[in-house]
């Protein structure tokens, strides 16, 4: 977060001392406020109606920062099946899996097969990152994800979609995968980002 927009693009202190594997991250807000607590409402206690509204707001965040036609694939973060079986439903998907329709309706391209969410995978089942710090969180992460369809990704410019954005361990490590298997580059877009 920057107190001042003088330039287009900016590279955080953090990514300064800890070069990230994905390219560019964006959110749409800050996580604090109302936006906490419609994403809390619908990632803990179900309310799967804020999945709409808040995937609005995230798709507005996505075309304002890039071009639909420059993004092969949408992937949200995987969830592990014991997590998913407990939730019943994964979030992240759930904020991204209208856009094509948002996409016709304002006269963007933007196809059913971009959005996948299954070629990436949660294969270790990690617990709750929440209340871990930086290290603990890259530490704790390390390793979860894999690729189930490999050639999926090959050579494909790749958006990664999640919730929040706190310490960017998560993201940072399904980008390593992504890479390591074969893809071009790897964006990040979440609806919200800690201070």
């Amino acid at each position: 977060m920057f107190k001042s927009r003088e330039a287009d693009d900016h590279i955080c202190g953090e990514c300064f001392d800890s070069p990230k594997h994905y390219g560019k991250a964006r959110s749409s807000g800050i996580y604090e406020r109302a936006l906490m607590e419609v994403i809390h409402a619908l990632k803990y206690r179900g309310r799967i109606e804020f999945a709409r509204p808040l995937g609005l707001l995230l798709f507005s965040t996505f075309i304002s920062h890039w071009d639909p036609q420059e993004i092969d694939l949408i992937l949200p973060v995987p969830l592990h099946i014991t997590r998913f079986r407990k939730r019943g439903f994964n979030q992240a998907f759930l904020l991204i899996r209208k856009w094509p329709g948002i996409a016709k309706n304002l006269g963007f391209m933007l196809s059913d097969r971009q959005i996948n969410r299954d070629a990436l995978v949660r294969s270790r089942n990690t617990g709750q990152q929440t209340g871990l710090d930086r290290t603990s969180r890259k530490k704790n992460i390390k390793n979860a994800f894999s690729l189930n369809r490999p050639a999926l990704i090959n050579g494909k410019r790749i958006l990664l979609v999640d919730d929040v954005y706190t310490t960017g361990a998560t993201v940072d490590e399904c980008a390593r995968i992504l890479l390591h298997g074969g893809a071009k580059n790897v964006d990040v877009l979440t609806l919200a980002h800690t201070i």
